[in-house]
């Protein structure tokens, strides 16, 4: 089993809709997505998804007020990234297995960014800073290690992930 994959939370701005959103999403990742929606937040499982990031930050200036996206790209890494209003990057952490030059930006000035923009004492993710590579990035493990940071900023992985399929062919942008 692979773990290729693309992993997304975004917060949606008032008004906006989930529904919407997931559509407008699917159409220009264009593959199926595995959306669940919590009010105004979206979380996006893509398999074999790890341009979804890019993806997300096109859109999040449209749509959403701030965003994490990860990629997993199996035994050669991963990269957890905290995502402004602006779709741009404020907080880049990566584990790298295979010499791939993956981007990270995980300093402390980061991090505090990181947490205001979420709202969490910039502690918890000093605290993930500190040890969440140690296990490496353990490929063929959805979710490991990059979840850590998402639930240190306030928006833990939707357990169980009974989400609904959202195809690319039915999806038109709004």
């Amino acid at each position: 089993m692979s773990s290729f994959s693309g992993w997304a939370v975004i917060d949606l701005k008032d008004g906006r809709d989930p529904e919407e959103f997931a559509l407008a999403l699917a159409a220009a990742h264009q593959s199926a997505l595995d959306v669940v929606t919590e009010g105004a937040r979206v979380f996006v499982f893509a398999d074999f998804g790890v341009t979804l990031p890019s993806v997300v930050g096109e859109l999040l200036p449209r749509w959403g007020v701030r965003a994490i996206a990860a990629s997993d790209f199996d035994e050669h890494g991963v990269i957890n990234e905290v995502l402004g209003p602006d779709g741009a990057a404020v907080h880049v952490a990566s584990i790298e297995e295979e010499g791939e030059g993956l981007p990270d930006n995980d300093t402390a000035e980061s991090r505090r960014a990181a947490a205001a923009l979420f709202g969490v004492e910039p502690s918890v993710l000093d605290e993930v800073s500190e040890t969440w590579s140690e296990e490496g990035a353990q490929p063929s493990v959805l979710g490991v290690p990059y979840l850590r940071w998402w639930t240190a900023l306030g928006a833990p992985w939707a357990h169980p992930f009974e989400g609904t399929t959202v195809e690319s062919q039915t999806a038109s942008s709004s």
